[in-house]
């Protein structure tokens, strides 16, 4: 298989891992009524409690104007906070809304019980080739991303 086409065949399987995970818990998502990014930024307050915008954007890969959008919809629905630094009034925190904060922890530690289920079929040999070659992809998409900087 040639360079070219084997990248495509990494992209290709990437998506299908996506699409299988997604088809596996997205019905948690479902039940929360979230998009799937919506998830993921509710999935990363929920483990850290209170990030700033700028960090959360970093986190999920996506410009601050983009997640500020979602903040908007979530917060409208009573499911985040923005939080203003009392150090610094320019700086603002997002946290999950205490009437959410509950309902949230539930369906993430369900997702991760789910998650750990799943690769628990796989056996330690397996798992440590699929980290092996999660590491090796990501160090490959580094460099090129140092490059653009």
């Amino acid at each position: 298989m040639e360079e070219k086409s084997k990248g495509i065949e990494v992209i290709k399987l990437l998506k299908q891992v996506k699409n299988v995970i997604g088809r596996n818990l997205g019905f948690r998502f479902r039940k929360l009524n979230l998009t799937g990014t919506q998830s993921m930024l509710i999935g990363i307050l929920v483990h850290s409690k209170k990030i700033k915008i700028s960090d959360l954007s970093s986190r999920l890969g996506l410009s601050n104007s983009t997640v500020s959008g979602i903040i908007d919809r979530l917060e409208s629905r009573g499911l985040v906070e923005r939080i203003r630094s009392q150090e610094d009034r320019r700086v603002v925190y997002v946290c999950v809304s205490d009437m959410f904060m509950k309902e949230a922890q539930q369906h993430f530690i369900q997702i991760d019980r789910e998650f750990e289920t799943m690769m628990n079929k796989a056996t330690p040999e397996e798992l440590d080739t699929i980290i092996n070659g999660l590491n090796t992809l990501k160090t490959i998409l580094s460099r090129q991303s140092d490059k653009l900087d």
